[in-house]
Formats: C-alpha cells, structure tokens, sequence
C-alpha cells in the first residue's frame, strides 16, 4: 500500500512532463519555419539574368571588343584609326554616354577558322566576356587569301569568280563557327558583322565576284537573324564605284575615308 501512494504520483509527473517536453519540441519547430533566424534564412529564388544587348539605356557606360581581321586592325588608314576608334568615338557622341574600347584583338591576316581557336585563349575570352557590343570583320581572307602579315594582294593572280564560288560552301561553316563561339562566350552582346565587299570590282574579270561576296554576306544575315541579337553592316555597295577614291594603295583594304565611310554605317546600326 506504501508503494502505491507514491508509485502512481510519479507515473503521473512522469507522464506530465513528457508532454510538456513533447509540447515544448513541436512549439520550437513552428518558430523556426514561421519565424527562423538570421543564422538559418530561407533560400530565395534567383531570377535568371536577363539579355539586355542593345538595350543600353540604363547603362552609364558601354564597353566595346573588336575582332577580325586586318580591317579591324585599320591596316591601310595612315592615320590608324580604322573604324574601330572611329565606331568609339562616334558612338559616345552620338548615344552621350562613356564608350570604351576593351581591347582590339584584330590580327592581320587572320581567316574565320583561326578566329575560332584564337576565341579559346583566356585573353580574347575575357576581352568578349565583358563586351557590351563586339565589332566583327573575318572571312575576306578565306575567300580571297589575301598575304598573311597585311601583305598586298597581286591584282587579278589566280582569282577568279568561279574559284571563289568553288570555295564558298566549305567557307560558310566557318562564319558559323565564330559566331557560335562569341555568343558562348557573351549571351548578351550585341555582335556587329561587318559585311565583305569585292575590292576588285574594277577588274573587269572580277566583277561577276560580285554574286559570291553576295552569298557570304546573306549567308551572314541570316546567321545574325537566328541569333537574335547580331547586327550586319553593309558595305559591298561602298567599294563599287570610284573605287580608288576609297581603298589604299594595296587595292584591298579601305583608306582613311573608307573606315570612316565603315563606321558611319556601324553606328548607325547600333543607334
């Protein structure tokens, strides 16, 4: 009978204060998914980020990487400049914001498939990676195998239309190739094309050249039009008539006016 005076008080505490820990338990479990701490936040979900390629209004300043080849490089201009410092300038005046030039990557001579290993060096990687606009000349020499080092070309040689036009469809992929690789490296960018232009219109055995710099450049069209976000300039009408006036004296590359001619036209596009 003694036992039982204290045996069934303590399975009743005991009982008690099983429920008031088991009640305790559950009331910190609530407070920690309704009210949780600085030391156990929520994940919060991240919006994906946004292409924002020639939608630059907000921006306070806009960056520029140029590739290519020697025409982005400016060889022929005696002063230099090119279009590319032309395209910079023209471009701050005409958007008035800070426009910058990253850096200008253009190496003479270079043809479209080079571009396309150059594009896996970590410098040309990061230069295009923090590009807002990419300015782009590549495949006058895969058409025309203009001398490597900016060379002069021999007017006329072994040219000819029907060689350039045996050339083109294994040419074309490479075009693909490059803009493939800039887009892997920068979602964003604005790509700028810079059309070809047949520099020997006034060889009379050159002019039917005409149609096959035509092919490339609507084939360069429609590579910018999947992309979405890519920008052909013309210029194969720049170089038809008083064709002297415009190119240098190695009968190839545009001179001072011809850039400048070049990059009228590019910024226009981007405006």
């Amino acid at each position: 009978m003694r036992r039982s005076k204290w045996l069934w008080p303590a399975l009743g505490w005991s009982t008690l204060a099983c429920l008031l820990l088991m009640l305790t338990g559950f009331g910190w479990a609530l407070k920690d998914s309704w009210m949780p701490n600085g030391g156990i936040a929520l994940p919060e979900a991240s919006e994906p980020e946004k292409a924002t390629g020639g939608d630059w209004g907000g921006k306070k300043e806009l960056f520029v990487t140029a590739l290519g080849d020697s025409l982005t490089k400016g060889t022929g201009d005696a002063t230099g400049a090119g279009y590319v410092d032309r395209v910079i300038e023209r471009l701050a005046k005409a958007m008035d914001k800070p426009v910058y030039l990253v850096n200008n990557l253009a190496i003479n001579g270079l043809r479209a498939d080079q571009m396309t290993d150059r594009l896996a060096e970590k410098g040309f990687a990061t230069a295009v990676g923090k590009a807002d606009i990419v300015l782009l000349t590549i495949g006058g020499n895969d058409l025309f195998q203009v001398a490597q080092a900016g060379g002069s070309l021999v007017e006329g040689g072994d040219l000819s239309p029907q060689l350039l036009l045996d050339r083109l469809p294994g040419l074309e992929p490479r075009l693909k190739a490059v803009i493939r690789k800039i887009r892997e490296l920068n979602p964003n960018a604005r790509i700028v094309y810079v059309g070809l232009y047949n520099a020997f219109y006034d060889l009379p055995q050159m002019r039917g050249a005409n149609g096959v710099v035509a092919e490339w450049n609507d084939y360069a069209f429609e590579l910018a039009k999947t992309d979405g976000n890519a920008t052909v300039v013309p210029t194969y009408d720049m170089f038809e008539f008083d064709v002297k006036k415009y190119l240098s004296s190695d009968h190839f590359h545009p001179n001072e006016l011809g850039y400048s001619r070049i990059a009228d036209r590019v910024v226009q596009a981007l405006q």
